[in-house]
């Protein structure tokens, strides 16, 4: 951050750091990374509006030795700001392995249990790999209700399904629907269905696209 720079700045700064990270940029992760070792040392080398950034990208990227480190920061720090962003960067780590550890968490009390229940949905969203969140939910529903009221229960499962952009998928929360929830839960598992194949339309449409885009692009 520079002296005297507009507000906005900060936030646009923010922005571009996530679009990068998650677009896999080796300049952006390379800073993220040396920005996280610097930060370990000293906190205060990491300005507070790009923590969340950074510890996401970082966290995106992680091995087993950079996921546990940020559990650690997250179980040691007295922060509840600080404690969303380590938590947020173990929900966005690609790693398949590292997306099952970071899942496990929420059966756990190391969080309040409005925030365990949702960092199944954050995982579902920021890690690629919301098939595995599924599997997990499904596998451990009963405990992972338990930490909800009667009407979250009710959009609980649907809510997962909203980061599919496969078709098939509205197929089966219907289907598991009308086998495992209560009827109070269509109007949930409606949306569901929506979005769904609102992914899946804009999916096959942009691929659809790519062909001619890269050809236009390649002149």
């Amino acid at each position: 951050p520079k002296p005297n720079e507009p507000p906005n700045a900060g936030r646009l700064r923010a922005s571009l750091i996530s679009a990068l990270g998650y677009l896999n940029d080796s300049e952006v992760l390379a800073g993220c990374r040396e920005r996280f070792q610097k930060y370990l040392a000293h906190p205060a080398s990491l300005p507070p509006d790009l923590r969340a950034p950074v510890l996401a990208v970082v966290g995106g990227y992680a091995d087993e030795k950079t996921w546990n480190k940020l559990h650690e920061l997250g179980l040691k720090t007295t922060s509840i700001e600080d404690q969303q962003n380590y938590y947020n960067a173990l929900a966005g780590a690609s790693d398949p392995k590292l997306v099952k550890k970071t899942l496990a968490i929420a059966l756990t009390d190391e969080l309040p249990t409005s925030r365990a229940i949702f960092l199944v949905s954050r995982v579902a969203r920021d890690s690629d790999h919301p098939d595995i969140a599924w599997e997990f939910a499904k596998a451990n529903m009963k405990a992972l209700l338990a930490k909800v009221d009667a009407a979250g229960a009710n959009r609980y499962a649907p809510s997962l399904f909203t980061f599919f952009s496969n078709g098939s998928r509205a197929d089966e929360i219907k289907k598991y629907a009308e086998k495992t929830l209560a009827p109070a839960s269509a109007p949930e598992v409606a949306k569901a269905v929506d979005e769904i194949q609102f992914r899946a339309g804009f999916r096959e449409r942009l691929v659809s696209q790519l062909p001619a885009l890269i050809h236009s692009g390649a002149k």
